[in-house]
């Protein structure tokens, strides 16, 4: 669709940095937790069980979602959707604070957090195309990453310098988000003929037959490509949910900011990482980012295990090179030869997939830390985790090529 230019690019480009910063603010909320888990661990007596099975709660409602909005005609209604998901959020945040004395009201808060993220990551998306075109995939996918960059950071220098933080910060997250809504509910209205047209197109498209079926890629093909996404989502997990309580007991300190450091590293570098492959021209190859997080595990097992800081942060610094171009280059693979439409259904079964196993390896770390301690519970899921990056390598060996033709970069800042 052709944007006029005067008053409809304005209101074109407004929709779409609003989007993105709402979209921004529903993510910080998935990673405010993180630091926040030694806290929870002291002040209610929670198992590393617990800690990892509040934290995997979020992955659980998130695929839900996912599910839910990729065979419903909810997708069709982003202009209702995104703001819904918004005030889920704020009643999330609501739960996470009056959960602070009550294990109870702190699953209910994360999952109504997971419930919010999955809604407005489809919505948003499409709200941002609608505004900018291809660039309003960047756009989006830029704000998910800084959200939660931010929420990380936040969390952890609320709990370092004020006073009540598992309060402070659901407080000014939500009335972050109620500003968001307010200002999304603005322009939304603004814009809400080009929204309408969009959707008028994105139904025809979904009502027309395909004319290409896209079968491609082999049933081992795609295995492989659902690994790829598998490896390359996971290591945010770990470095978020799994890391700051087994870091801080591993390095005997008081500081909170100490257990998020490698979730920090980790996601910077994951940030940059793609616009420096961009700007040389070159990007790792599907076996290389494998590679990548397979050695990054290593590192940080031993990192962990010795109680020393600067291996742990080595690993993060490698899985955080791996995981964007490994999970961009599964959804590749995966993708290759089929319509849009498939596209997007395939896309949202990836996701699923990626963020399902991630859970599961955060709650086998959780079980094993409860029974032997952090270090050794820690250590023994990343080099679980490193053993099954080996076994991806292997078992997709003879599909890795696909992953690398031209449109790997695309993707890969699209789906980021």
């Amino acid at each position: 669709m052709t944007v006029p230019s005067g008053r409809g690019t304005r209101s074109a480009a407004t929709l779409g940095v609003v989007v993105a910063l709402t979209f921004a603010l529903t993510v910080v909320g998935s990673n405010i937790p993180g630091p926040l888990l030694p806290l929870y661990e002291e002040r209610l007596g929670m198992s590393p069980f617990a800690l990892a099975a509040l934290f995997a709660t979020y992955f659980g409602t998130l695929i839900s979602m996912f599910l839910v909005m990729n065979r419903t005609a909810l997708g069709r209604h982003v202009q209702i959707v995104l703001p819904v998901a918004v005030l889920v959020g704020i009643l999330g945040d609501v739960a996470l604070w009056l959960g602070s004395d009550s294990p109870p009201l702190l699953f209910l808060g994360r999952a109504l957090t997971g419930i919010c993220v999955g809604a407005a990551t489809g919505s948003a998306a499409t709200l941002a195309v609608t505004a900018r075109g291809d660039a309003g995939r960047t756009l989006a996918a830029t704000g998910a990453i800084g959200g939660s960059l931010i929420g990380l950071i936040a969390a952890a220098v609320a709990a370092e310098f004020f006073r009540d933080p598992t309060v402070l910060i659901y407080r000014v997250h939500a009335v972050a988000l109620a500003v968001g809504e307010i200002l999304l509910l603005w322009v939304l209205w603004w814009n809400r003929t080009r929204i309408r047209d969009a959707a008028g197109l994105v139904e025809s498209a979904e009502r027309s037959p395909d004319e290409h079926s896209g079968e491609t890629v082999s049933p081992r093909g795609r295995l492989a490509a659902y690994g790829l996404g598998a490896a390359g989502w996971t290591v945010g997990g770990i470095a978020v949910g799994v890391l700051p309580p087994a870091l801080r007991s591993g390095l005997q300190s008081d500081l909170l900011v100490t257990g998020v450091l490698g979730g920090i590293v980790l996601l910077v570098v994951a940030w940059v990482a793609p616009y420096v492959g961009r700007a040389v021209g070159r990007t790792p190859s599907a076996p290389q980012s494998l590679v990548l997080l397979g050695s990054g595990s290593v590192v940080l097992a031993a990192g962990t295990l010795s109680g020393r800081l600067l291996p742990v942060l080595a690993g993060c610094l490698l899985w955080g090179i791996g995981q964007g171009f490994a999970y961009a280059k599964g959804l590749t693979l995966l993708t290759t030869g089929t319509t849009p439409v498939e596209q997007g259904r395939a896309t949202s079964l990836y996701a699923c997939t990626s963020y399902g196993f991630a859970a599961s390896l955060i709650l086998l770390a959780g079980a094993v830390s409860s029974g032997i301690g952090y270090a050794g519970g820690t250590s023994i899921a990343v080099l679980l985790f490193g053993v099954f990056c080996a076994a991806v390598f292997a078992f997709g060996r003879k599909h890795w090529a696909v992953t690398r033709t031209g449109r790997m970069q695309a993707t890969l800042v699209a789906e980021r």
